[in-house]
């Protein structure tokens, strides 16, 4: 993994403005879900009523309200509210919230706390709710003997209670409305305030459409954003990826030009083909998942964690059972892929190889009529990559469904589950619903990041191959103090008890050759196959360099002068 990282060190200003794009993407995917849910439970629910306390409400209504507030604190709300100036569709009296409690929102959340229950047991009774209509029954049931008490109202008979008896009410009511969720409270009280708009003659079809279309164009113009998000990443981390690859390939493609003979019978042409493309597009795949999807992965994690325990952590365990179940599988992936990902490699150089050699030798092969010999070479090689091939990606087809199953199952779960709590009054629909989305794009972050960690020991392979490439030790090198051929040279080619032995080898192929070409002779080398004569002639361009002795060019050891002077001098045709 250090080397993939290592390879992105010269687009180091492109991966931070990756990552930069990234959050902004991330912002905008996380803030869908919240939107939604303020359509359902805002937009819909309460019907476009997103302020805690009614702005403007009926002096009757407000009177009502205030006989359900503790009496010690009957003040705070009435200095909140003066005479309205503006004409409404009412008869009687209308209060307004004054503006320097508008403007202090320390103010707006005492009074939201003050007439938040209240108003909720205003709309209970205003409804007919079973909670109130018990309430409503023991009240009548106490007050009997009061004449007339059939005939009032709940707000009568409070009124008629006094403010002690009412405090004593007021503290029974809060203790049985101690479990509820803050969300329900609001919910309740943007639903009296909506009653109380409809009162004064205020057209709440209008508040809760204009609502809904200011909401939608926010998600139109975040997911509008993240699209553009999502493009410029797609975009720069396609670039980022190309450019590696590009580096890499030309990085090796200079090594290799400069390998001696000994390189290439280490490495062999077929690996070094294979390094060349196959294994850096690995690379260059990878990369681009990496800054695509990897770095993206953690963010929307790390996100959606967040929002969830902002929307409900009473079903946070969900999460952490789908988290446990995709680690698992991926575990069990890894034991099962991993031994096969690190044979990949060598079975496509192997087929590679084989390839190779059928066709540059067919003339030899058709001369020899071994067709059927090596036709059955090459189906070897190629059913086991393909065999090989089959079996990795069969095991990543069946994850997906694995996932897929672990996603729709836990999405059944939250429903159930959230289903309970809405029934209980503990959460709303738009809180389940947005909780169903956090948790899917957290599932889907692990998803990715448990693909690209299956993709990674084939990319890291790929990495150590070209990185052995890059770092290989030329066996010919330039002298550090060169020395020149004289100028007017005759070009008398001397071997001098020359002795010569392949890297590796146990015995020398040749043994103290000494000889002299001369211009305008012609030279000889006669043996039979396999005595040395190509390892002779490819010890004149040091392609390979003496063992033992020494060879000479006008007087000069071909050692001690630079490659380059010394095949100028050199006309060689194998």
């Amino acid at each position: 993994m250090g080397k993939l990282f290592k390879f992105l060190k010269p687009y180091a200003a492109a991966v931070a403005a990756i990552i930069c794009i990234l959050v902004v993407q991330a912002y905008c995917d996380l803030s869908l879900p919240t939107y939604t849910s303020d359509i359902v439970n805002v937009g819909i629910q309460q019907g476009g009523i997103d302020e805690a306390l009614p702005d403007t409400i009926s002096k009757k209504d407000l009177n009502h309200l205030l006989l359900l507030v503790p009496s010690d604190r009957q003040k705070i709300v009435k200095n909140a509210y003066t005479e309205s100036v503006e004409k409404y569709d009412y008869n009687g009296t209308v209060m307004e919230l004054k503006a320097s409690v508008k403007e202090d929102k320390k103010k707006v959340d005492r009074l939201s706390e003050i007439l938040g229950k209240p108003m909720l047991m205003a709309a209970g009774f205003d409804s007919g709710s079973e909670m109130t209509q018990k309430i409503e029954e023991q009240m009548r049931t106490q007050m009997s003997g009061i004449p007339n008490v059939d005939k009032m109202d709940i707000y009568d008979m409070l009124e008629f209670m006094g403010a002690e008896g009412r405090n004593a009410l007021i503290g029974q009511m809060d203790q049985q409305m101690d479990s509820m969720q803050d969300s329900i409270i609001a919910q309740a009280a943007a639903g009296y305030i909506k009653d109380a708009y409809t009162h004064i003659g205020i057209d709440t079809d209008q508040i809760e459409t204009t609502y809904i279309l200011h909401t939608g164009a926010k998600m139109l113009a975040l997911a509008f954003l993240g699209m553009a998000a999502s493009i410029l990443v797609g975009l720069l981390a396609s670039r980022v990826g190309a450019g590696v690859g590009r580096r890499l390939r030309e990085n090796v493609f200079r090594k290799v030009v400069g390998f001696s003979n000994a390189e290439f019978d280490k490495f062999s042409t077929a690996s070094l083909i294979t390094r060349s493309t196959n294994d850096i597009q690995q690379i260059q795949l990878l990369l681009v998942m990496i800054l695509r999807m990897v770095l993206y992965a953690p963010i929307m994690a790390i996100g959606g964690i967040w929002k969830v325990f902002h929307t409900n952590v009473s079903m946070s365990w969900i999460i952490g059972l789908a988290v446990i179940i995709i680690a698992f599988v991926v575990l069990l992936l890894f034991l099962v892929v991993m031994p096969k990902f690190k044979v990949l490699q060598s079975l496509v150089d192997k087929l590679n190889l084989v390839t190779r050699e059928i066709l540059t030798g067919l003339p030899v092969i058709r001369a020899f009529s071994t067709e059927k010999h090596e036709e059955k070479r090459f189906d070897d090689a190629n059913r086991t990559l393909t065999k090989t091939n089959l079996f990795v990606n069969r095991a990543m087809t069946f994850m997906m469904p694995t996932m897929m199953l672990v996603m729709n199952g836990v999405s059944v779960l939250i429903v159930w589950t959230g289903a309970h709590g809405i029934s209980d009054g503990q959460m709303q629909v738009g809180d389940m619903m947005a909780f169903i989305q956090y948790t899917m794009q957290i599932i889907m972050g692990f998803l990715m990041l448990c693909m690209i960690s299956i993709m990674l020991p084939r990319a890291a392979v790929a990495a150590d191959r070209v990185e052995e490439v890059l770092k290989s030790e030329t066996m010919i090198h330039d002298p550090e103090r060169e020395k020149h051929f004289p100028e007017g040279g005759k070009g008398v080619l001397t071997f001098e008890h020359v002795s010569f032995r392949y890297p590796g080898a146990d015995e020398n192929v040749l043994e103290d050759i000494t000889f002299t070409a001369k211009p305008g002779e012609t030279t000889a080398i006669i043996g039979s196959t396999g005595s040395g004569k190509s390892t002779l002639v490819n010890l004149i361009p040091r392609f390979y360099d003496v063992t033992q002795g020494d060879i000479t060019l006008d007087g000069v050891d071909i050692r001690e002068v630079k490659q380059r002077e010394l095949r100028e001098k050199l006309g060689y045709v194998p």
